[in-house]
């Protein structure tokens, strides 16, 4: 295994393991108000300190692994599934900016309607990523 593709699997691991904590900062942000908005800063720290640096290694590595013949067949597929998940995953973050700046003063009103945004690309991350990841693990098997 090539350095760039054990950076891209160690980014992703890392990626799938803070979308899995933030699911529970989430879930402990539903108890009340304050939880919300402790739950809103929390999210957004480690998204701007865990999440994204690792969802950009992971396409920036990913990028740099593509070869031309990764662009016919199933494996584009893979290749598209994989860009749909960067892609949800970055209305998510853009949501978890929106609500950060609603927590900071303290308007519950307008940090629940950012919830909207993050359940859509929520929806749509998690079984793009599923598909992706599958697909990657038959690629390594076959």
């Amino acid at each position: 295994m090539n350095i760039l593709l054990t950076f891209h699997l160690l980014a992703l691991g890392i990626w799938i393991g803070v979308v899995a904590a933030e699911f529970v900062i989430e879930f402990d942000g539903m108890k009340d108000d304050d939880s919300l908005i402790k739950a809103s800063k929390l999210h957004y720290l480690t998204d701007i300190w865990i999440e994204i640096p690792a969802l950009l290694t992971v396409l920036i590595t990913g990028l740099l692994m593509i070869d031309e013949h990764h662009l016919e067949g199933p494996f584009l597929y893979k290749i598209v599934f994989s860009l749909l998940a960067i892609m949800f995953n970055l209305v998510c973050v853009y949501a978890v900016f929106l609500r950060r700046k609603y927590a900071l003063i303290s308007n519950i009103t307008k940090m629940a309607a950012s919830d909207l945004p993050m359940k859509l690309g929520g929806a749509g991350f998690i079984p793009s990523f599923v598909c992706a990841i599958g697909m990657g693990l038959y690629f390594v098997f076959q």
